[in-house]
Protein backbone atom coordinates (compact mmCIF):
# COMPACT_ATOMS: atom_id res chain seq x y z
CA UNK A 1 0.00 0.00 0.00
CA UNK A 2 2.83 2.55 0.39
CA UNK A 3 4.07 2.15 -2.77
CA UNK A 4 1.11 3.76 -4.37
CA UNK A 5 2.28 7.21 -3.41
CA UNK A 6 3.68 8.55 -6.58
CA UNK A 7 6.89 10.12 -4.74
CA UNK A 8 10.30 8.98 -5.41
CA UNK A 9 11.85 6.67 -8.13
CA UNK A 10 9.90 3.61 -9.41
CA UNK A 11 11.50 1.14 -7.38
CA UNK A 12 12.54 2.87 -4.14
CA UNK A 13 10.34 3.18 -1.46
CA UNK A 14 8.52 6.76 -1.00
CA UNK A 15 9.56 9.76 0.51
CA UNK A 16 8.72 10.05 4.15
CA UNK A 17 7.40 13.74 3.49
CA UNK A 18 6.72 14.65 0.04
CA UNK A 19 6.72 18.20 0.39
CA UNK A 20 10.88 18.00 1.15
CA UNK A 21 13.55 18.11 -1.24
CA UNK A 22 14.59 14.63 -2.07
CA UNK A 23 17.84 13.42 -0.78
CA UNK A 24 20.63 15.49 -2.63
CA UNK A 25 18.53 17.77 -3.97
CA UNK A 26 19.19 21.33 -3.91
CA UNK A 27 16.30 22.46 -1.47
CA UNK A 28 14.15 25.32 -2.64
CA UNK A 29 12.82 25.95 -5.80
CA UNK A 30 13.94 29.38 -5.38
CA UNK A 31 17.75 29.05 -5.21
CA UNK A 32 17.82 28.46 -8.79
CA UNK A 33 17.37 32.36 -9.44
CA UNK A 34 16.29 34.12 -12.17
CA UNK A 35 16.23 33.18 -15.56
CA UNK A 36 18.24 35.02 -18.38
CA UNK A 37 16.76 37.67 -20.10
CA UNK A 38 17.61 36.79 -23.39
CA UNK A 39 14.91 33.87 -22.77
CA UNK A 40 12.22 36.27 -21.46
CA UNK A 41 12.88 38.25 -24.08
CA UNK A 42 12.23 35.55 -26.73
CA UNK A 43 9.52 33.91 -24.60
CA UNK A 44 7.94 37.28 -24.98
CA UNK A 45 8.80 37.73 -28.81
CA UNK A 46 7.02 34.21 -29.71
CA UNK A 47 3.97 35.12 -27.80
CA UNK A 48 3.69 38.68 -29.29
CA UNK A 49 4.18 36.30 -32.46
CA UNK A 50 1.87 33.93 -31.69
CA UNK A 51 -1.15 36.46 -30.64
CA UNK A 52 -0.45 38.23 -34.07
CA UNK A 53 -0.65 35.33 -36.31
CA UNK A 54 -3.99 34.28 -34.74
CA UNK A 55 -5.54 37.20 -34.10
CA UNK A 56 -4.25 39.19 -37.00
CA UNK A 57 -4.20 36.56 -39.72
CA UNK A 58 -6.03 33.28 -38.72
CA UNK A 59 -9.36 35.50 -37.40
CA UNK A 60 -10.12 37.35 -40.12
CA UNK A 61 -9.78 33.96 -42.33
CA UNK A 62 -11.79 32.10 -40.23
CA UNK A 63 -14.79 35.09 -40.05
CA UNK A 64 -14.55 35.29 -43.63
CA UNK A 65 -15.04 31.77 -44.65
CA UNK A 66 -17.91 31.66 -41.91
CA UNK A 67 -19.93 34.45 -43.36
CA UNK A 68 -19.18 32.65 -47.18
CA UNK A 69 -20.88 29.69 -45.69
CA UNK A 70 -23.36 31.68 -44.75
CA UNK A 71 -24.21 33.48 -47.46
CA UNK A 72 -24.01 30.23 -49.38
CA UNK A 73 -25.87 28.76 -46.98
CA UNK A 74 -29.03 31.23 -47.41
CA UNK A 75 -28.36 31.79 -51.23
CA UNK A 76 -29.45 27.35 -51.44
CA UNK A 77 -32.23 28.19 -49.15
CA UNK A 78 -33.64 31.05 -51.37
CA UNK A 79 -33.30 28.93 -54.52
CA UNK A 80 -34.56 25.63 -53.10
CA UNK A 81 -37.92 27.67 -51.88
CA UNK A 82 -37.80 29.35 -55.52
CA UNK A 83 -37.37 26.14 -56.94
CA UNK A 84 -40.74 24.61 -54.87
CA UNK A 85 -42.85 26.85 -55.67
CA UNK A 86 -42.55 26.33 -59.49
CA UNK A 87 -42.96 22.78 -58.90
CA UNK A 88 -46.25 22.92 -56.94
CA UNK A 89 -47.68 25.46 -59.33
CA UNK A 90 -47.31 23.53 -62.63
Amino acid sequence: MSDERPYGRPGEPPLRNPFRPPPGGQGDVREKGWIPFRWMALWWFLMLLGDLVFYVLLTPIWLGLRAAAWVAELRSRASGRRGRRRREEK
